[in-house]
This record gives C-alpha cells, structure tokens and sequence, in this order.
C-alpha cells in the first residue's frame, strides 16, 4: 500500500511503532519486545522473560538466529540477495568526486548517503563512522551518535554490508516478504521506506536518475522525468543553495484540535472519536495536548517539560529526544515537523534533510493528516485526508469512529 501524497513527495505506509526496523529513535512509548535485528543481538533480556537473544522464541524467524525470515517453507532464509550496482546511483569515485548532483537528490558527492555509504568510495564515510562490516559489529558507537552498530542507520540501512541482516535493497524490498523476520514486509519496514538506497517505495524519480528504472511509475525513466530536471546526469544543475536544508519556519499557526480526538469530553468519554483505533488518553491526540486534563500519568507534552532536561514520562528519552515532545504539535521548543502546515509546504522546516512527509515528524506523526493515506483518526476534520473522494463519515475508514454513530 501507497501513501498518497503531494507530488514529489513519498512515504510508503508503516505502523507507527516498529520494533528492531533500524530506526534512529525507539520512541519512548514502545513497551518492550525481544523482537528485530537490534534486540535479537544486543546480549539483553528485553522483554525480561529469562531468554536472551536467539534463545528468545521471539526471534525464531529472525535471520540472524537462523530463522527463515518469515518466509513459508524456509527457503533460502530470506537473506537480502546481491548489494547495488554502485554506478547505477551516485556512489562511484568519480561521480561522488566531481562537484555535481549526478542523480538530482538534492544532494552532492559526500552529502549523499549513496557516496557515504557505497565500498567504492573513499574519503566520503564520516570521520569514525559507522558504515563497513567491521564498524557494524564491534560493539562501538564509532559516530557517537548514540546508536551501535545494527541499530545505527549507517549500519542497518547500507545494503552493501553483510553483519545487518535487514531489508535495505530494491530486490528485497519488493519480494512480497519480511526479510529480516521484524514483522514488516517491503515498504512497511523502515528498512525500505527510510532507505535512501532503495528506490521501489519511491513516488519520484529524484535521487534514482541513473538506473534505468521507472521508479515512481509515471511512465517516464531518468532524465526523461521532470524529477530528474535538477541531475548533472541530465544536464541539470544542483540547487542554488547546494542542497542545504532550508532555515527553520516558525510562522505557522497552531494546532487546531477541533478536528481530532482530543479536548478533556473527548478523552473522557470511553469512546473512539476519530475512528483511529485508540480510545481517549491510548490515543496520541489525547496523550500529546497539554491542555488534557483527564490523561493522568506522568507526561512529557508541554514547552516546559520538554525544555527541562528531564525524563518526566520515564521512557529513556529526554525533552527533544522524545515523540511525545519533537512529534507533539503543541510543543515549540523543539524545531519539529510535526503539523500539517509544516509538512505541506515544501520546507525542510527542522534543517534535519528530510521534507514534509519524507520526514518522520510527518509521517510517523499521529497529529498529522496531510501524510496519511486513511481517512481513519481524521474523521472531525471536513478534509479528505486519503485522497480518495470521501471526506470524514462518508469514507469506510471512519467507520468505527464513534462520531460517525460507529462501535
């Protein structure tokens, strides 16, 4: 399934909470598992059960454990099958040395994660980083980013590396399986969908102008796509500003909770208003306004516990470094793309190289309608967030919203 989004822009549908995917944020809200690469592997008794790692019945079908994947009948494990051609991206020596934006990504020689991660470059991997088989397993943070090894993006979402078993490559990501055994399959795994190396969950032709693939399928390849208009391939040019990420943008209106579930009558009234599946204070509307009263528990949603240094909620993560602050479309403090404003208007608001629904504060965000491709949660708000022709009770998504009289 396909999200539906602006053109130029993509985000394959995911759940919200994934566990083990090769994710650079667990999320604070997450209860823990032994599931995923990371967990399968980190010598921890997550879920505290008294089994550690492989010897957890948890991670049976990982790869890692010898598992088949999740593939029926076993067959060949599920292992990603052969890395990239590094020529068919902008991942060679010379394309990642010659000052040009060679695939039109917006990004150029060793800003581009093709150039940083691929084998065939030298000089473009961070000075101590993470991005070769030996950095991978060595127990180390060799970036310093707080992530080790398998959980750090670099690791688990370089297809030339062989010591992640993960989805990361066009191949694996479209295979109809769940390769590294983490419970999601092709472009619902971060794996895929985060990939900058993978070009099959696209919707634009951006950033895969050399390999001969019609990957948004509009009909046109390469440079024959509009996408591709900025590739020095294609006889474009790079972005006047180099590709940078744009200033932050801070004149954008509030968060209008009208249309959500949220509000202390709606997150007391033991019913599923908006149709999402989460009923009052389970429901990240309830849970994120700080003006909900009826929600008990120790929060994090407001400026100033999201500007205190502390762990108010206890998760593990701390102000900014939590969904429930940098995700939270009522909290300022945290230069976040987390709205719907933020997330349509073409800006890489938060500076962090990722736009509107490309960008996680979009599409992982419960609060943000413009990125979904269901109407489902968005059954208040008069807008046809799915694309679908269908606005609010008259689509099937609103069905079990009890505003629209559903059960």
């Amino acid at each position: 399934m396909t999200r539906k989004l602006p053109a130029g822009l993509f985000v394959p549908s995911l759940a919200f909470l994934v566990l083990g995917c090769g994710r650079d944020d667990a999320g604070g809200d997450t209860p823990p598992a032994e599931t995923g690469t990371v967990a399968c592997s980190n010598q921890v008794d997550d879920d505290g059960d008294g089994q550690i790692d492989c010897a957890d019945a948890e991670c049976a079908t990982l790869v890692a454990c010898g598992g088949n994947g999740g593939r029926d009948g076993g067959l060949d494990g599920g292992v990603p099958p052969g890395a990239p051609d590094p020529s068919k991206y902008e991942a060679t020596q010379a394309l990642c040395s010659n000052g040009l934006d060679d695939d039109g990504d917006g990004r150029v020689d060793c800003d581009d994660r093709h150039c940083q991660y691929s084998p065939q470059v030298m000089g473009c991997a961070p000075e101590n980083g993470e991005v070769t088989d030996a950095t991978c397993k060595d127990g180390v943070d060799n970036d310093g980013n707080g992530f080790t090894d398998c959980d750090d993006f670099s690791c688990s979402q370089n297809p030339w590396l062989s010591v992640c078993p993960a989805e990361n490559t066009d191949i694996a990501c479209a295979n109809g399986v769940n390769d590294d055994g983490n419970g999601f399959a092709d472009c619902e795994d971060f794996g895929c969908s985060r990939s900058v190396l993978v070009s099959v969950c696209g919707m634009t032709e951006a950033g895969f102008c050399l390999d001969g693939a019609d990957n948004d399928k509009d009909g046109t390849v390469d440079c024959d796509d509009s996408d591709c208009a900025v590739a020095s391939a294609c006889g474009g040019a790079p972005p006047p500003d180099g590709g940078m990420p744009n200033p932050p943008r801070m004149d954008v209106p509030a968060f209008d909770p009208a249309g959500h579930e949220t509000g202390d009558e709606r997150c007391g009234n033991m019913v599923d208003d908006d149709g999402d599946g989460r009923t009052d204070c389970d429901d990240e509307h309830c849970e994120y306004n700080p003006g909900v009263t009826v929600c008990a528990g120790p929060r994090e949603v407001g400026d100033a516990a999201c500007a205190n240094g502390m762990d108010d909620d206890g998760n593990g993560f701390t102000d900014c470094e939590d969904f429930s602050c940098k995700q939270n479309p009522f909290v300022t403090v945290c230069m976040a793309e987390s709205n719907d404003v933020l997330c349509s208007n073409g800006v890489d608001d938060d500076g962090n190289g990722f736009v509107d629904c490309d960008d996680f504060g979009c599409s992982r965000a419960r609060t943000v309608s413009v990125c979904a491709d269901s109407e489902a949660g968005f059954c208040l708000d008069e807008v046809d967030n799915d694309l679908d022709g269908d606005v609010d009770c008259a689509d099937a998504d609103c069905a079990a919203a009890a505003f629209c009289a559903g059960g």
